[in-house]
């Protein structure tokens, strides 16, 4: 029987980033989704299913507190493990989040990129 490969949503507006952060995920073997934006996250999670979401706050048109409250009130992606991945340090966007649950609460500029996939595999192993 197979292996079925866990699924990270990457929901970030920089493409850069998310080259970046793709090839470390896929070294550890996880298949990788990649949106630009709140909206088309949204539609990428109803159609991939994803086992944890990484996601930006800072995007043009939905932002990524937006699509947090939308994931949570939904009663079909309310427990979906999301890691909010940022480089908002302001303490209000903070404690809204951690209000909306997340797994973790990451500062891009803080993490080096294996420490940021560390955090992706200890959330899909919890």
């Amino acid at each position: 029987m197979e292996k079925v490969k866990k699924a990270v949503l990457i929901i970030e507006d920089n493409s850069l980033l998310t080259s970046l952060y793709s090839a470390g995920l896929k070294k550890e073997g996880l298949e990788i989704v990649i949106v630009h934006n709140g909206e088309a996250g949204l539609q990428a999670i109803k159609e991939h299913c994803p086992d944890v979401v990484l996601l930006d706050l800072i995007m043009p048109g939905m932002n990524g507190i937006e699509v947090l409250e939308k994931i949570r009130s939904n009663p079909k992606t309310k427990d979906l493990k999301v890691i909010v991945l940022t480089i908002s340090d302001k303490p209000e966007d903070k404690k809204r989040v951690l209000e909306l649950v997340v797994h973790d609460y990451l500062i891009k500029t803080e993490l080096h990129l294996n420490e940021i996939v560390k955090k992706v595999l200890l959330c899909l192993n919890s």
